[in-house]
């Protein structure tokens, strides 16, 4: 059995995903190493869990784009106004969500328009806020945040089912993640923002867990979201709050596995960890070298100008945001981890936390514990999906024109 069929439970914060702590506690456990064949040494504990330590990194090579979705001017199934989402399908097939018109707009392997699902209103097949896509096979699922339903179309056009689940985001958050699980069930990560007045408890990152029922089955508190800086200005009786993506702190980096179960990083060290399809026990874990560069007096002085860059931003905000950044404090070295993707069966890509302002993002891509390349893509690309040695994201141009872009690794 590889180690990465092989499972162990572990306990964590709420239920599913596990600890510093406990991973802490479970190396120590670990007998002594085995060799692998592979690029490292495999130490297994007595639950079963395969641990992985990379002796070494693979190349690095840089990813090239290939096809670009989107017109300035032009219909509107090759048109898009708020990118939310976008997946690679069967033969080359690209499925893009455009919160702006509430549309799945889909598109052939060389850029062309295929044909056009869903739309802006209250019917079965219609969304008012159209959030989040899962693609699995030739089945789409769209989540609407604001209708709390999910619809499920086939890439043919067909609509083969409303579900209404019991979603909101005052309660769970804003979806970062959304997967269908088995039996019926949906998993949702949810981002909680500040509330007014504030609460120990806001800024929360959630796994939730609803049944076919569409009711809440179980709730996973992974913790506080520390990579989100909430900022408060008060006028007069008023206060308002704002989230500012803060960068300098690690956040919690969950992606889901089109076969089940999922990878997780707590991003603040160069480890990726592997969950089965309940999400409660860790199959394998990956620890790999990369050295976490010190966060620089010019990085941090780049990130103040980046939010003064914002003509929209009023002088007492500016302040408010740079004392709650002073007392938040600038750690001595970046997070290591940001993002995880599942590419492939035992293939995640683990994209490192890259500096304001930098022009590059680097993905490490690890199989069955080896480290098998580092790709590099440009940094204004938000990756949404990857299928093996293709990369699908969106880009926001100068003019804050929405693109999206396939890039591929040769």
């Amino acid at each position: 059995m590889s180690p990465f069929q092989s499972s162990a439970r572990i306990r964590l914060a709420g239920r599913f995903l596990p600890t510093a702590a406990t991973l802490a506690l479970l190396a120590l456990a670990c007998g002594g190493p085995t060799v692998d064949g592979q690029a490292g040494a495999t130490r297994r504990d007595s639950a079963g869990v395969a641990i992985y330590q990379v002796a070494g990194l693979g190349p690095r090579v840089t990813a090239r784009e290939t096809v670009r979705l989107g017109t300035v001017d032009g219909p509107p199934e090759s048109t898009f106004f708020r990118l939310r989402d976008a997946r690679l399908g069967p033969g080359g097939v690209m499925v893009v969500l455009d919160g702006g018109d509430d549309m799945v707009k889909l598109f052939d392997s060389t850029g062309r328009a295929l044909r056009t699902l869903g739309g802006t209103g209250e019917g079965p097949a219609e969304f008012s806020s159209a959030w989040l896509l899962e693609l699995r096979g030739d089945t789409v699922r769209v989540l609407d945040i604001d209708q709390s339903k999910v619809v499920t179309f086939s890439l043919g056009g067909e609509v083969l089912a409303t579900r209404r689940i019991g979603f909101s985001v005052a309660q769970h958050g804003f979806p970062s993640a959304f997967a269908s699980g088995p039996q019926g069930r949906l998993l949702i990560a949810g981002v909680q923002g500040c509330g007014i007045p504030r609460r120990p408890t806001d800024n929360q990152w959630g796994l939730f867990v609803f049944g076919p029922d569409g009711l809440v089955e179980d709730t996973v508190q992974i913790g506080f979201v520390q990579n989100a800086l909430p900022v408060y200005v008060s006028s007069g009786r008023r206060t308002a709050c704002t989230v500012i993506p803060w960068p300098f702190a690690p956040g919690p980096a969950l992606g889901f596995d089109p076969m089940g179960g999922g990878v997780w990083s707590s991003g603040d060290a160069f480890e990726i960890r592997w969950l089965d399809e309940s999400l409660a026990r860790a199959s394998a874990i990956v620890r790999y070298p990369v050295e976490r560069p010190v966060v620089t007096s010019v990085q941090r002085r780049a990130f103040q100008d980046m939010l003064d860059a914002r003509e929209y931003i009023s002088e007492q905000f500016r302040r408010t945001v740079k004392a709650s950044a002073d007392s938040a404090g600038y750690p001595d070295v970046w997070p290591a981890v940001d993002a995880v993707l599942v590419a492939a069966p035992g293939t995640v890509w683990a994209r490192r936390v890259a500096p304001p302002g930098a022009a590059e993002q680097e993905w490490d891509v690890l199989t069955d514990g080896r480290h098998v390349k580092t790709v590099v893509l440009p940094a204004a690309l938000r990756v949404t999906d990857i299928k093996e040695n293709r990369v699908l994201g969106t880009i926001t141009d100068e003019l804050d024109v929405d693109y999206v872009a396939l890039f591929t690794v040769r």
